[in-house]
């Protein structure tokens, strides 16, 4: 028997179906985007399917898939549930596993060696771990797909021992650092340009978080002081408080009309603040920099904990948010208890 919950997100709302599944013996869940009567519908079709065998056993009318045709129907069903960077991504991913493979071959002759071969090349041409240890994640969910789909029996990904990451070094800006570099962006003159990387430094946001199409007038809420960032990553929401300084460059561009507050294409931000950290002698950062300084100087200045950064950035996990600013709460706590010496 299936079972049927009702879910509800920022996503709106769905229906979560779940089964044992007859071939890896694991509850599987489905979730749909309809209405309750249409859920129900495809309660039963799974009900049906696992009943008779359907589920699990390769489809007679595909005895031999092949990667190509594998690749295509997972990126249809990757539109169908995924925002359009994420397909992206992991269009780049699949392309790059065909590359590395000789010919389109039929998808079962994908093997675990074929795998640790796609890794280990990977590795040697430089790519980073974190971006091998992606790649693999996204490939075991293609296969693993497959076999929900019936037209594979084993993951080849399965027990693939991923990269070993590096500790992520965070490289945020010290306060003498952002003042050298809003001096020398004003000293250029680009006042326009100069009130972006200010919204930076005042929001966390990340780089296209402030740019249309995601950012335009009506985000900003001059009458409840605050701006709606909508994340770049799973279509996330938050809100964001508009100090002093944000209501101040908001209002100032309101007043000069623009169609948007910052029309800007993200390659440019990228090229024209790298431009400007070399005129500062900035070494080692980058645009997302500025997202890591809001953090850092958040928790170094005590303006905030850990859990109030973590919201303000959008992280989906306060874990998330302590590896990247480990070394910054580690010096906090010191300082927390070193602050007993003047209680006790």
């Amino acid at each position: 028997m299936a079972t049927i919950k009702k879910v509800e997100n920022k996503r709106g709302l769905a229906y979560k179906i779940g089964f044992m599944h007859p071939e890896t013996k694991k509850w599987t869940t489905k979730r749909v985007r309809c209405s309750h009567k249409d859920a129900l519908r495809i309660k039963a079709e799974i009900e049906k399917d696992v009943a008779y065998g359907s589920i699990g056993k390769r489809n007679p009318n595909l005895r031999k898939i092949y990667w190509s045709q594998l690749k295509l129907k997972y990126v249809k069903y990757s539109k169908r549930n995924k925002s359009s960077k994420t397909v992206d991504r992991e269009r780049i991913i699949l392309k790059n596993l065909e590359s590395f493979l000789e010919g389109d071959i039929p998808a079962e002759k994908i093997t675990f060696n074929t795998i640790e071969r796609f890794k280990e090349t990977r590795l040697k041409q430089g790519i980073s771990p974190a971006t091998v240890s992606i790649e693999c994640r996204c490939l075991r969910a293609v296969f693993y797909k497959a076999i929900e789909w019936g037209l594979l029996k084993k993951n080849p990904v399965k027990g693939i021992t991923l990269p070993k990451i590096e500790e992520v070094t965070v490289r945020f800006l010290r306060i003498e650092e952002v003042e050298k570099l809003l001096t020398i962006i004003k000293d250029d003159g680009n006042i326009v340009f100069l009130r972006l990387v200010t919204a930076y430094l005042h929001t966390g946001a990340r780089r296209n978080e402030l740019l249309p199409p995601l950012f335009t007038w009506d985000n900003v809420n001059f009458k409840e002081r605050n701006i709606l960032i909508h994340g770049i990553k799973r279509q996330t929401r938050r809100y964001i408080p508009m100090n002093n300084t944000l209501h101040k460059i908001f209002k100032e561009i309101r007043e000069e009309n623009p169609d948007t507050p910052f029309n800007f294409r993200p390659d440019f931000i990228t090229h024209k603040i790298a431009k400007y950290y070399k005129t500062a002698k900035i070494k080692g950062a980058n645009t997302h920099s500025l997202r890591k300084t809001f953090g850092s100087l958040l928790i170094q200045n005590k303006k905030a904990d850990i859990y109030t950064v973590s919201k303000l950035l959008g992280h989906l996990s306060v874990r998330t948010t302590e590896k990247y600013y480990v070394d910054l709460i580690d010096d906090n706590y010191k300082a927390a208890v070193d602050g007993l010496d003047d209680l006790i």
